[in-house]
């Protein structure tokens, strides 16, 4: 055994012993499946131990085992921790200059006297200088965030 097997079992041993004794609940669960992954590659690139007896041991799926693997041979130093499953960005959120632009299309239309200001105005004003402009309900969905979007009392409002 070389220096390098011999420093990565010892590496995995006394995790497992830290994650016993420091952690308790759901972080010892988690810790305890990194060191699963840990110990998973580390019979099969040191051991030498087919795949086939490691997963069947350890109760896991062949593509466990080959996902994790992949993993490791990716070079990422924390390889053996979860990834977020998130999506790296919202692709339905309306952009920035989109929204500016929504906003100061309503603006000059409040700063024009007997002029419309809902939604289909704005799409209007939108649509006269050429630009592409989102469905109604986003444009509302802004301007209400904004604090833009007004009551309209028609009736009297009590005496």
């Amino acid at each position: 055994m070389t220096w390098v097997t011999l420093k990565a079992a010892i590496c995995v041993r006394t995790s497992v012993t830290l994650c016993n004794n420091l952690l308790g609940g759901n972080e010892r669960r988690l810790c305890m499946e990194e060191e699963i992954r840990k110990n998973a590659i580390f019979r099969y690139k040191v051991d030498g131990e087919s795949p086939k007896d490691i997963y069947t041991s350890l109760k896991r799926s062949k593509k466990w085992f080959f996902k994790w693997l992949k993993r490791f041979q990716s070079g990422d130093a924390h390889w053996y921790e979860d990834q977020s499953r998130a999506p790296l960005l919202n692709t339905r959120e309306t952009e920035p200059r989109e929204k500016e632009l929504i906003i100061a299309t309503r603006q000059h239309l409040e700063s024009e006297p007997l002029a419309q200001i809902g939604v289909s105005a704005i799409k209007w004003e939108l649509k006269k200088l050429g630009l592409p402009f989102p469905s109604d309900s986003t444009i509302n969905r802004i301007l209400k965030r904004e604090g833009l979007v007004k009551k309209n009392f028609l009736c009297c409002q009590g005496d």
